[in-house]
């Protein structure tokens, strides 16, 4: 009687500590109303996960739970890219539950917030992204996978009751390398562990997502044909040097010579000038382009392509980014989230982040894994980006399809937001196609940030996806 009783009090004490990992990682909500003006009701942890087995590597998190019963709804991982930027650039521009109104420090907040469907967990990595730090040594895509991995397990470690829930991974930009290689990690692990112990993986979710070999690898770079293909359709450059464009195509995709190099440099004088002092934001070919720059950042001066990490600066061209220094770089606010004294000061992208290998396969290889594991995949495209574009992500998609003979479940089509509103009452939204396993849909008038350009929409889809809705 007595063993019985001392197990199982054994059990309700580990349970306790296990539930209780995370309560000093909660966020003062009346602080937090105080400092950011804003009337939040929902609950928010803030802290740090062990992204090694030896806790030398500290991955900075935000963790939101659902609004109302958080323990009946998914739980969502969200992972922006760069690589180098940080993932809280998600959580107070686009999905979360207060985010800054355009070009001000001001929060207000998201009606449209994911967390009205799921539990948000937005996490800065790899090392030296935002908060996070950890060894200066060689990072990588598949390093990156198996800190995120570790990171993962120590929330669940710290949050043991939402293990169970249905778990999604979510991304954008370079994020569309950095979910797959996840899933990856994930599947592997899963594979040796009990089925109590593994992780609920349902499905992933990209936007305007990094993944051919032709779009965001170094090889890409020196002749971004599908960039090519977004600004001649969108009359950015003239008719006759698209077709010079078209001419070449296969031949600089194979093999860079002069011709390619010369063609690049003709479409970017289009562009941005000759001298190169037009901005353009790349980021959503018809969106303003912000220049607030705070003291000590730079931001870089490249309007045309996309940001390449080795830059020295640590601002995208154009980006939105004014409320994030001005709280993030606040010691009220470094104090209201539980930042540690070895973090480095917060900037969107790292400028301390250089040593890093990225494969030049992308992600594009891993997909016939994950959808033979029956990963559910949604890729989501903004139209007017051009730094990740439409193109690119049609093209390998239609090469998908065809490599893994993916049957076409629905046909492509128009899709439309339902409801009420005085303006645009059922108007195209964009276009959806279904293949055996993955989901494809455009949003129109979206740039690389979909979240942040529609935000209603991407509420709209990203619920649907997680429930298993059919898209209108």
């Amino acid at each position: 009687m007595k063993i019985i009783v001392t197990i199982t009090t054994f059990l309700s004490l580990s349970l306790s500590f296990q539930i209780g990992a995370h309560e000093s990682d909660i966020v003062d909500n009346i602080m937090l109303n105080q400092i950011f003006n804003i009337n939040y009701q929902g609950d928010l942890y803030s802290g740090y996960l062990k992204a090694d087995k030896e806790g030398t590597t500290q991955f900075y998190y935000l963790f939101y739970p659902a609004i109302n019963d958080s323990l009946e709804k998914p739980i969502i991982l969200w992972l922006n890219g760069g690589p180098g930027c940080s993932s809280i650039q998600g959580a107070f521009n686009e999905n979360g539950p207060f985010v800054f109104k355009a070009g001000t420090s001001e929060f207000e907040l998201n009606k449209y917030s994911w967390t009205n469907f799921a539990n948000m967990i937005y996490l800065e990595s790899p090392i030296s992204v935002g908060f996070s730090y950890g060894p200066q040594v060689e990072q990588s895509d598949e390093s990156t996978a198996k800190y995120n991995l570790q990171a993962l397990i120590d929330f669940f470690n710290k949050f043991p009751e939402y293990k169970k829930l249905p778990f999604f991974l979510a991304g954008e930009s370079f994020g569309g390398v950095y979910v797959p290689t996840l899933t990856k990690e994930i599947i592997d692990y899963n594979s040796q562990q009990s089925a109590d112990n593994r992780i609920n993986l349902q499905g992933l979710a990209i936007g305007n997502g990094c993944t051919d070999p032709t779009e965001c690898t170094h090889e890409a770079w020196q002749f971004q044909i599908h960039v090519f293909h977004q600004v001649g359709r969108h009359n950015f450059i003239s008719e006759q040097l698209y077709e010079k464009v078209r001419s070449v195509e296969k031949q600089c995709n194979e093999v860079k010579t002069d011709i390619c190099t010369q063609i690049s440099k003709e479409v970017e004088e289009q562009i941005i000038g000759k001298d190169q002092k037009i901005k353009a934001n790349q980021y959503n070919m018809y969106g303003p382009c912000y220049t607030y720059t705070p003291e000590g950042s730079k931001m870089a001066q490249r309007f045309f392509g996309m940001r390449q990490y080795t830059e020295d600066a640590d601002i995208p061209a154009c980006a939105d980014i004014q409320g994030l220094y001005h709280h993030l770089r606040s010691n009220k606010v470094r104090n209201l989230l539980h930042i540690k004294v070895e973090s480095p000061e917060w900037e969107v992208c790292s400028r301390k982040f250089v040593d890093y290998k990225e494969n030049p396969k992308g992600s594009y290889y891993l997909y016939k894994e994950i959808l033979k594991n029956q990963i559910r995949v949604l890729i989501y495209s903004g139209d007017v980006d051009a730094v990740v574009p439409v193109t690119g992500t049609m093209f390998w998609i239609n090469k998908l399809q065809t490599e893994l003979s993916l049957l076409t479940l629905s046909p492509w089509r128009p899709w439309y937001v339902e409801g009420q509103r005085e303006v645009d009452p059922n108007q195209n939204a964009g276009y959806v196609l279904d293949l055996d396993g993955l989901t494809f849909m455009t949003i129109r008038n979206a740039g690389h940030m979909v979240p942040l350009d529609k935000r209603e929409e991407a509420e709209i889809f990203m619920e649907k996806f997680v429930k298993k809705e059919y898209f209108p």
